[in-house]
C-alpha cells in the first residue's frame, strides 16, 4: 500500500485532505501483518496539531494493531519521540543533496 503525494479530485468534490484521508482509510481497513506500507507526509496541508494528530493516530494504529512492515516519513519530528521505544520500530533519518553543476 502507498500513500504518497498530494492531489485533489475536484470533479468529485474531494479536497487534497479528503483524498489523503480516503487513501489512508483504505490502508488501515485492508492492511495485514504481511503488508508493506509506504506513507509519506501524512497530515501535511492541515494545521500543525491537526496534521500531527492524524499522523500520530495512524502510526500508532499501524504499530499496535497491524504490526506490518512500513516506511512512514514525516515532517513532524516530535512524532519520533512518541514511538521511539515502541516494539518493532526503528527510527531512521534520510538526507539528500542535489548538485546543480553535475546536470
Amino acid at each position: 500500500f502507498t500513500r504518497i503525494g498530494a492531489r485533489d479530485d475536484i470533479f468529485s468534490g474531494c479536497s487534497t485532505l479528503m483524498v489523503e484521508l480516503q487513501e489512508t482509510s483504505s490502508i488501515l481497513q485492508f492492511a495485514t501483518r504481511k503488508s508493506l506500507i509506504v506513507m509519506d507526509e501524512l497530515g501535511r496541508g492541515t494545521s500543525t496539531f491537526d496534521g500531527y494528530s492524524i499522523a500520530f493516530a495512524v502510526l500508532r494504529y499501524l504499530i499496535d494493531n497491524v504490526q506490518c512492515m512500513a516506511l512512514f516519513s514525516t515532517h513532524y519530528h516530535m512524532l519520533t519521540d512518541e514511538v521511539r521505544s515502541a516494539k518493532g520500530v526503528s527510527l531512521q533519518h534520510m538526507a539528500s543533496q542535489f548538485d546543480n553543476e553535475s546536470n
